[in-house]
């Protein structure tokens, strides 16, 4: 292998001499005498066999071919310092917890899976629970974010969208409505119903839309999370209500469109805004090169 005209050291002295100016504040800030960049360069001008500075007076002008050159020793150097912060990130990620606030599985255990296989000695803490108490976890400061679909607008918070959900009801695969391509409301008065207690943005979303076209629906059972329901159904209790991407159970019940619900949903990932917390930070930037859909 042909042996390259110049080292990483003569790059980084030229990029020190570039920047400051002169020989003195680039010894400075290298840390070694105004000999050894003087040095260092000579060698450097002699291997690429081309003038690097002019002398002018007490100045040094570099050359249009130096000037090239520095441009391409300051990418050098940026590489350089984000290698740096990535192992600076690393050393604190591996002693970090992460910790998240979900309303359901998916998408959020999707998302921390994925995010783990970057920081495979991070912990992560999951706390689960219905949509008020995850988002009182988050804007509390109990957890660094949140999962949920249909977030309130708040100051407080940032927020990455993450996925798109639709509610959805649920039914076993024997049931009547199991082939329908969606049903109504009205259709779900006489029917045995599973209902979710209150701070659930399931069940707020299915009574305002009740409110609106006066509509009540008298619930047969209430059950406080959205696994329960999807318990519920699995063993033939009743109708229900979940998002549509929102767990990893593929068998026992059917998902069917809700014909007064047609709108989708963002689900995003959300934390408050003024927190210093590289792991939240790296989470979010995730999210610009991941898909979740």
């Amino acid at each position: 292998m042909m042996k390259k005209p110049y080292t990483y050291n003569q790059l980084n002295i030229l990029n020190s001499v570039l920047e400051e100016g002169n020989y003195t504040q680039a010894a400075k800030r290298l840390g070694v005498s105004q000999s050894a960049i003087s040095q260092a360069l000579s060698t450097l001008e002699n291997n690429l066999g081309f003038k690097l500075f002019m002398q002018r007076g007490r100045h040094l002008v570099p050359t249009d071919y130096c000037l090239e050159l520095g441009s391409l020793t300051s990418k050098i150097r940026a590489v350089e310092e984000d290698l740096e912060q990535l192992i600076h990130r690393s050393k604190i990620f591996e002693s970090a917890i992460l910790k998240v606030a979900l309303c359901s599985p998916l998408p959020g255990t999707e998302i921390i899976r994925q995010f783990s296989k970057r920081y495979p000695k991070l912990q992560t803490e999951i706390y689960f629970g219905n949509f008020y108490e995850t988002f009182s976890r988050v804007v509390n400061g109990q957890v660094d974010v949140g999962i949920l679909a249909n977030v309130p607008k708040d100051d407080r918070l940032q927020f990455k969208k993450c996925a798109t959900q639709r509610l959805v009801a649920l039914c076993s695969p024997n049931h009547p409505f199991a082939s329908r391509e969606s049903i109504s409301l009205t259709e779900l008065a006489s029917e045995t119903v599973i209902f979710r207690t209150h701070g659930s943005t399931t069940q707020k979303l299915i009574n305002e839309v009740l409110a609106k076209i006066n509509l009540e629906i008298t619930p047969t059972y209430i059950v406080n999370t959205q696994e329960s329901v999807y318990d519920a159904v699995y063993q033939n209790l009743g109708v229900g209500f979940a998002w549509s991407e929102s767990t990893i159970r593929k068998d026992g019940f059917v998902k069917v469109p809700i014909a007064e619900l047609p709108s989708d949903y963002d689900e995003v990932v959300f934390s408050l805004k003024n927190v210093n917390n590289l792991v939240v930070t790296a989470l979010m930037n995730s999210l610009d090169t991941s898909t979740y859909e």
